[in-house]
């Protein structure tokens, strides 16, 4: 095959892990074995079929007997036909599942991976090269077994064109005369030359295909991207139209459509060329093995049903030869995606994964303490937070504030808090054990958090808020009056089952961004944990709606300790304290009335702020 030594072992060893997979996940792929084994032994029924029938007409045998072997001959491809459609069904069955069975680890690991691969750029990387190859050709285990299927079949095939001309060439080698003996040599290096030849032209293909898709990689990619993202996007449309965007779309339309013409000649010309090779090499072989097989009939070395029965076996066999090839190169060229699918799997989770239960103190409350805590992301220079030493006690009453610039630590420390990262030095302690040594679920369990880059789902209004497919419709009612969405919902055709947006139901409604903002708060008040973080909570909210949000926080989290975010600092006054941030650090600390009446950050903060409401 033209592979290196090592080249073949790594090929066996990805090769047999995808197989492992395969059982693992889909262990119903062999429903395509017996379909194999019919495509691999069809064509020789006819072989054999045509080959007696032409032996008993030469000889004269009489017509009953004819009729009997066709008749037997009939009886058999009809039997294996029938066989066949019965595994085709179920080997549809198969495929259809195969798409969304397979897709289930893939969509469990990104769910379950440490959330700070999530934002590594490497891992975003691999999933989007995934993304991007399902789209162009399919899952990579769809591919792998269609080309495990093409190669299974080449062998079936193989073993049957073997057992049919083993009699021939045996003949040939132990009672050959001297003539067919030279001719033998001569019709067996023509067919090898051809085969090798074939082989390197089927290789040849393989790469070229290959190079031309990566010379043409990152023009897909910006295709893609300028279709689904841009010219398709609703949301980009509105820029588009109050810009005057249309010409600089159409000169990307323009180009892409030159790139996709430049791409597809340079594909059908390498088709062209190695298909046009291939064939020329197809009737050469087939002229070889007729001529070859045509002489010994000739010679009297075989019956004239031999010669239907041997040509037909070596074109068969010349068949499985190339299809092995041709399958196997392209298992190789497939295996950089197999790569990049089997690295992304084995992604290590380096964050503790710690048994301990997290136990309350005995009036309910707890102590979160940062001790000496820095932190900087992965692959980062800077630190995000630097030696921060904090302790709070959440008792069900307090609520507290942070505030800052914007990357001055705010939303990291939450991170941190949320154990979505560990500390890159330093601790965070819960009743004084490091968070690290609780069961991370139970831990979790504590935080009901509203993000800022939150997401609504287009699933029902029930489900969005409750986070389950199953939600206590009471629960989820006492939510929505808390977070001020009963207006929404009174407008909601299907009350709580009613879907948000358009995409996968007629009835289904559109919200606006702050009514979106309080489904996400009306899912962390159903949360009911005892610790509630809102990471600007009210960004999209009008003026009287956010008014109501921090005046009424005391009904809306009800005894629970509440931690936000905001850069609006009038709604700093319901904090019984603030936190201020600045270059990972908290620099300042205490309440509103306490922080503006001595000079620092927060006080230049609040009075370049109040100036505008002067």
């Amino acid at each position: 095959m033209n592979f290196s030594h090592q080249e073949w072992k790594e090929d066996l060893r990805v090769y047999r892990r995808m197989l492992h997979l395969l059982n693992q996940y889909n262990p119903r792929w062999k429903v395509i074995i017996p379909g194999i084994i019919m495509d691999g032994v069809l064509p020789f029924v006819a072989i054999w079929l045509s080959s007696m029938l032409l032996d008993a007409l030469y000889a004269g045998r009489p017509v009953s007997e004819m009729v009997t072997w066709a008749l037997a001959g009939a009886g058999i491809s009809l039997g294996m036909s029938v066989l066949r459609y019965a595994s085709t069904y179920q080997k549809n069955i198969m495929w259809w599942g195969m798409q969304h069975r397979m897709a289930e680890p893939l969509m469990q690991k990104t769910m379950d991976m440490d959330y700070g691969l999530t934002e590594n750029p490497h891992v975003r990387a691999l999933r989007a090269k995934q993304d991007e190859y399902r789209k162009k050709e399919r899952d990579v285990f769809e591919r792998f077994l269609e080309q495990i299927e093409l190669l299974l079949t080449a062998m079936v095939r193989f073993a049957a064109s073997v057992v049919t001309a083993w009699p021939f060439a045996v003949d040939v080698i132990t009672h050959g005369k001297k003539e067919t003996g030279y001719f033998a040599a001569a019709a067996a290096a023509g067919l090898v030359g051809s085969l090798l030849l074939n082989h390197w032209s089927v290789r040849k293909q393989g790469e070229t295909r290959r190079r031309i898709h990566l010379e043409h990689e990152d023009e897909n990619r910006l295709n893609d991207y300028m279709m689904d993202e841009v010219v398709l996007s609703t949301e980009a449309g509105k820029d588009i139209r109050l810009f005057h965007e249309q010409k600089m779309m159409e000169a990307y339309g323009a180009e892409m459509n030159r790139n996709w013409r430049r791409m597809t000649q340079q594909y059908a010309a390498n088709d062209v060329r190695q298909y046009g090779l291939q064939g020329f090499l197809s009737a050469c072989i087939g002229g070889i093995v007729y001529l070859y097989v045509a002489y010994c009939a000739w010679i009297g070395s075989i019956s004239i049903g031999s010669v239907v029965r041997y040509a037909g076996a070596v074109q068969q066999c010349i068949r499985a030869l190339t299809d092995f090839s041709a399958s196997w190169n392209q298992l190789h060229y497939d295996r950089p995606q197999m790569d990049i699918y089997l690295e992304y799997m084995d992604l290590p989770d380096t964050m503790h994964q710690g048994m301990r239960p997290v136990e309350q103190s005995a009036d309910g409350s707890f102590v979160l303490e940062f001790d000496h805590v820095s932190f900087r992301y992965p692959g980062a220079e800077r630190y995000a937070l630097r030696d921060l030493s904090l302790r709070l006690n959440m008792n069900g009453k307090d609520h507290i504030a942070l505030v800052g610039r914007n990357g001055s630590g705010k939303t990291t420390f939450v991170k941190l808090l949320c154990r979505l990262y560990d500390p890159t030095e330093g601790n965070i302690l819960l009743n004084g054990v490091d968070i690290r040594e609780y069961e991370e679920k139970q831990y979790r369990s504590l935080i009901s958090v509203v993000f800022q880059d939150f997401r609504i789902f287009s699933l029902p209004f029930g489900e969005n808020i409750a986070g389950s497919i199953h939600p206590d419709r009471g629960r989820v009612m006492d939510a929505v009056h808390r977070a001020g969405l009963d207006g929404l919902y009174a407008k909601m055709p299907d009350g709580l089952d009613t879907v948000i947006g358009h995409g996968f139901s007629d009835t289904g409604m559109e919200i606006s961004g702050g009514e979106a903002q309080k489904t996400a708060l009306a899912r962390a008040i159903y949360k009911d944990a005892p610790l509630v973080i809102m990471d600007e909570p009210t960004a999209a909210l009008d003026p009287i709606a956010e008014d109501e949000i921090y005046t009424g926080i005391h009904e809306i989290v009800g005894e629970k300790t509440a931690l936000f975010i905001s850069h609006r600092l009038s709604a700093c006054r319901v904090a019984g304290e603030i936190l201020v941030f600045e270059n990972g650090r908290i620099v300042q600390r205490g309440s509103h009335d306490a922080l503006v009446s001595v000079p620092g950050l927060y006080a230049r903060m609040w009075e370049a702020q109040a100036q505008y409401y002067q």
